[in-house]
Order: structure tokens, then C-alpha cells, then sequence
């Protein structure tokens, strides 16, 4: 638990770029291709996947 705590907490600065991310993919019109889509939500989870192996 102590380790899920201490990730949550060092990658706090990447929520705000989450959130965006999400919303945008969220709001985004249909009509647009889904890999521009869920490009920006697809680089938070590569940063969060690349800082979670840097940390073990």
C-alpha cells in the first residue's frame, strides 16, 4: 500500500495533464480519426508506465 501511496504522490504533477487529456478525448468530435483521439491519454499512460519502471 505504502508503495501505491508514494507512486500516487510522486506523479501528482502529471494530473492536471490527465485531466485534459481526458476531457479532450471525452469532447473530441466523432469525426476525428482515434488514434488523434487518444493520443494525448496514450502519452500520460507511456510517462506513467516509463516513471513506474524508473521507480522499482
Amino acid at each position: 500500500m505504502l508503495d501505491n501511496q508514494r507512486f500516487a504522490k510522486a506523479t501528482q504533477w502529471l494530473r492536471p495533464y490527465t485531466r485534459w487529456a481526458t476531457r479532450f478525448s471525452l469532447n473530441s468530435p466523432e469525426w476525428l480519426p482515434a488514434w488523434v483521439r487518444h493520443a494525448p491519454l496514450k502519452l500520460s499512460a507511456l510517462i506513467l508506465r516509463g516513471y513506474h519502471r524508473f521507480l522499482r
